[in-house]
């Protein structure tokens, strides 16, 4: 069976322009896998395609589903939290195409909170062995906003 998640936004703090993910399609302990297709009239289609620098923010995005989730799991508010930096990212496109759908997965390599290190990729979701980006980044955690 597969397992169904409730809205991004039951976990996270992100809203619509700014919450790019689409949905979150796997999460455990260490790790999460969500869903983004980008649409025409999305904020940062130019030109009927996304810069690849927004990889970043999705990546970001992706650690903040899998703390987010942990927490409602928990029993607990979403957490608020902030991207401290990146050390690599490689961006292997210039750009993201509108209409594909895209995954994303990050896993947690380091947590030391209100710290955490994800490893992360970005692949199509019709061919995963297509690796569009991947690099590293590094989260607080804060606590549910005020």
């Amino acid at each position: 069976m597969v397992p169904t998640f409730p809205a991004l936004t039951a976990f996270m703090p992100h809203r619509p322009p700014m919450l790019l993910l689409d949905a979150l399609v796997a999460h455990d302990d260490t790790s999460v896998v969500v869903e983004k297709t980008f649409r025409a009239d999305d904020i940062f289609v130019e030109d009927g395609c996304v810069s690849s620098f927004v990889v970043l923010e999705l990546f970001a995005q992706a650690a903040a589903a899998h703390f987010g989730y942990a927490g409602l799991q928990r029993g607990g508010e979403f957490s608020s939290g902030a991207l401290l930096g990146t050390r690599k990212i490689d961006l292997h496109v210039p750009t993201l195409a509108v209409g594909e759908l895209l995954q994303v997965s990050a896993k947690q390599i380091f947590a030391m909170p209100p710290a955490a290190q994800y490893e992360c990729q970005l692949v199509l979701a019709s061919d995963p062995s297509r690796l569009l980006a991947e690099g590293s980044i590094t989260v607080a955690m804060g606590p549910p906003p005020k």
